[in-house]
């Protein structure tokens, strides 16, 4: 009778480990659901004037690929290393660009290092961080693409097919 038992116990935890085994591999390789925290990506994103509109949820996909301007990238704050930062890429290596603050401020034009991306906030209102303040972020640091909006229903859409905010703040020279 006990042998029944233990075996039976064995057959089950073999189907618990293999989902966990399997459910770390696809969270660590293929992707997870992130949720958007601030309004720094507004109006893209968390475009509510509410707290309870400020939690949205996308698909971050952590399968291989090269970043592309208009792309919106999760990456490690370079200030803060174990926290996640969420913003498009407003430049890829080789391009120039003059930035949204150093404009402002009078600076002049940033030419990117092959490997390295610009990234700045949708929303030019809200005090976040971005390259502005990190300088250029290397490819590596990025964790993945954000390429869905799954959460609230209302707003499901594809994010692939969004596009770098039109502002006369931010010039990308090529």
């Amino acid at each position: 009778m006990w042998k029944t038992r233990v075996t039976r116990f064995l057959e089950c935890s073999k189907w618990f480990v293999g989902g966990g085994v399997l459910s770390i591999l696809f969270y660590d390789n293929v992707g997870y659901v992130h949720t958007v925290r601030g309004k720094s990506m507004a109006p893209t994103l968390n475009p509510g004037p509410t707290r309870a509109l400020l939690r949205e949820q996308v698909w971050l996909s952590k399968l291989p690929y090269k970043p592309r301007v208009g792309d919106i990238v999760v990456f490690r704050s370079p200030k803060h290393g174990s926290k996640l930062a969420m913003k498009r890429v407003a430049a890829i290596g080789g391009e120039t660009i003059v930035p949204s603050k150093v404009m402002k401020s009078g600076g002049g034009p940033v030419t990117m290092k092959p490997g390295y991306v610009w990234v700045e906030l949708d929303n030019r209102d809200t005090a976040g961080r971005d390259s502005n303040e990190y300088g250029q972020l290397h490819e590596k640091m990025i964790i993945g693409k954000v390429t869905w909006l799954l959460w609230p229903w209302t707003r499901i859409q594809d994010l692939r097919k969004t596009q770098l905010p039109i502002s006369d703040s931010m010039i990308r020279l090529g």
